[in-house]
């Protein structure tokens, strides 16, 4: 009996759960519970989905078949779910090192078991709509955690040659199932500013042009009003975060291959975040995108809403954010006697923030936004001194600090003879320092000082705070 009522009550809990994330805005506590485990990380590969695709093969609410295979032979798989004359088609990680999409998927198709656990009516779209999945377009790519396939082709600029297996799979999937609705899923750079916000575009959307003009018929008006829907919530859920792509026709890109062919395409870009460096909050608003896109697909809702609300979207600012940017920052004269300058100092570490770290910008950084900020005011600038290792040394933190305090900013020598055991990043044989100024493109190591004092030190990047030994990494989102 308590086993019963137990059960009783998990179905109760779920059927709550489920009930707030399909019915209107919900929190990240009520996605928690379908948050497929296991894909929160970077790179996500074809061995972390594979499981998943397995339980779902055996289940009978859905269809799986595999679509084809890679050049490496990894296969691709088609996801069909509903019965409904309006066919919608979305594909993830047509590049590799883009898995965002591909894990709201996976929450998607949680959420559409769990109405079958629950034992609840089917969603209602599925009467209405056939939604066919293609998760991890690229399994190589992803391999790899590369934006290109083994052939080290960019798969979404072959729509028109068709040179890679990928992409014939994929054009051969619209053409079979000849989709009236296209969901093209995408990861973009985490410097994507939303407008002139000084915010990241956590999430940028785009209906696709079909021609050079960039013309507007009926298939991508109706892709701009299912953009309009969503505009609120998005605008509710990230405040000054949405970005609109630019629509620049393509004629290599399968959104707007796809878009000439009269599918109301809609390309979601899932960006940055702060302090959220695997992007679980653009994963949790992809899945509700495509919750209130299959629900307005079913009942025609969209074309309630005009094209007003696409437009009004703020264009994507390509490099309006900065990893880190140290403003203020005192430079001195060249012989030492006061001050000469008062500059910001701009860093980036390329790569989704897991490249080399990169001084961009020296001057004026107040258009750009930062994950990470500090107001340098009354500190001013020195490139640090070198402690040669010439000998075997095991570095504590303690002995660290003061070597920092001492002005010490960076070592010189082999680096094996050192032995890091402060917890603390150390700068070897750093190039471009021993310069009184910092250099663009070269400068990541220097000391911040009041009074001569050292306060804060700069480390590949990464931010000492002297007086507690904190540590401040920008590039990995602490």
């Amino acid at each position: 009996m308590i086993l019963k009522e137990d059960a009783m009550l998990k179905q109760l809990s779920l059927w709550l759960a489920l009930s707030a994330v399909l019915s209107g805005p919900a929190t990240a506590a009520d996605y928690a519970e379908f948050t497929a485990p296991g894909l929160a990380k970077s790179p996500l590969t074809h061995s972390d989905i594979a499981p998943l695709i397995t339980y779902y093969q055996q289940q009978d609410w859905l269809e799986v078949t595999e679509l084809g295979r890679s050049v490496e032979q990894r296969p691709v798989y088609l996801f069909k779910i509903g019965q409904g004359e309006r066919k919608v088609l979305a594909w993830s990680q047509m590049h590799g090192d883009e898995p965002t999409a591909t894990a709201a998927i996976f929450d998607l198709l949680a959420v559409l078991d769990a109405q079958q656990q629950a034992k609840t009516a089917q969603a209602s779209w599925q009467d209405q709509v056939t939604l066919y999945l293609i998760p991890m377009l690229n399994p190589d790519g992803a391999e790899r955690n590369s934006r290109f396939n083994a052939l080290d082709i960019d798969i979404n600029r072959d729509a028109l040659a068709l040179q890679t297996p990928e992409g014939q799979i994929l054009m051969q999937a619209a053409l079979h199932i000849k989709p009236h609705y296209a969901f093209n899923l995408h990861d973009q750079n985490r410097y994507h500013a939303s407008g002139d916000n000084k915010k990241p575009a956590t999430i940028s959307l785009l209906a696709p042009a079909y021609n050079s003009a960039r013309d507007i018929n009926p298939s991508r008006r109706a892709a701009m009003q299912l953009i309009s829907l969503v505009k609120p919530m998005l605008d509710s859920a990230i405040p000054q975060q949405l970005g609109r792509y630019d629509d620049s026709y393509s004629i290599r890109s399968f959104g707007d291959t796809f878009s000439a062919m009269g599918m109301s395409t809609i390309l979601v870009e899932a960006g940055g975040q702060f302090n959220d460096p695997l992007r679980q909050q653009a994963r949790q608003l992809n899945l509700q995108l495509y919750l209130k896109w299959l629900a307005a697909i079913g009942s025609g809702s969209y074309r309630d809403y005009d094209v007003s609300g696409y437009q009004a979207i703020p264009m994507n600012n390509s490099g309006g954010m900065k990893d880190l940017i140290i403003s203020h920052v005192g430079l001195q004269q060249a012989d030492g006697s006061g001050q000469l300058a008062q500059v910001d100092l701009a860093f980036t570490a390329g790569g989704n923030g897991r490249g080399s770290v990169v001084l961009d910008e020296i001057g004026d950084a107040s258009i750009y936004g930062g994950y990470h900020t500090l107001d340098a005011s009354g500190l001013l600038y020195s490139a640090g001194k070198a402690y040669p290792l010439s000998k075997p040394v095991e570095l504590s933190t303690a002995q660290y600090l003061k070597l920092l305090a001492d002005g010490y900013s960076h070592f010189t020598g082999k680096a094996s003879l050192l032995t890091n055991n402060s917890g603390l990043p150390v700068a070897i044989n750093p190039r471009g320092l021993n310069k009184l100024w910092p250099q663009r493109q070269l400068t990541t190591t220097f000391l911040l000082s009041k009074d001569q004092a050292v306060q804060l030190a700069v480390v590949n990047g990464r931010l000492i705070k002297l007086a507690d030994a904190s540590l401040t990494d920008p590039f990995t989102g602490n």
